[in-house]
């Protein structure tokens, strides 16, 4: 993962925190907000996709893209979350929807390695296919 591109720092409930994105096999942008009830009705599955696959151990990386409206509506709606999210109101959040041509939320996309566009509507897989919807992103990925 193209760690210049994304950085590695990030926010999680507990604060700032760095991480590696390039040790993950597979890393997730999530684009939603708490004011979308599509987003807020997909959270959870999401939520219990990421426990269930990073049950024994860590390979999936989702990344909260925010479209929050205010620091103390993304700081309560972070606390749903098992995963780290970009800083509100971050310089990177544009440049991801733009990079990625986000047009609706909730979006779930799956990159490659170099950060290129792996799948843009991941969120289907995950209804669709549940926790197997992970091995079809490793192969994505991996695949050229």
């Amino acid at each position: 993962m193209d760690n210049n591109f994304f950085g590695d720092t990030f926010v999680n409930k507990n604060g700032p925190c760095k991480i590696k994105l390039s040790d993950m096999k597979v890393v997730v942008l999530y684009f939603c907000a708490s004011w979308c009830p599509p987003c807020v009705n997909f959270t959870p599955t999401l939520v219990e996709f990421y426990n269930d696959v990073n049950l024994e151990t860590k390979q999936l990386e989702i990344i909260w893209v925010s479209y929050e409206e205010s620091e103390s509506q993304f700081k309560k709606y972070l606390e749903e979350m098992p995963w780290p999210a970009i800083p509100h109101n971050d310089k990177r959040i544009q440049q991801l929807v733009d990079k990625y041509e986000i047009k609706g939320i909730p979006t779930v996309t799956v990159l490659r390695k170099n950060g290129d566009l792996a799948k843009k509507n991941g969120k289907q897989d995950v209804l669709k296919e549940g926790e197997g919807a992970y091995n079809l992103w490793e192969e994505l990925v991996n695949s050229e």
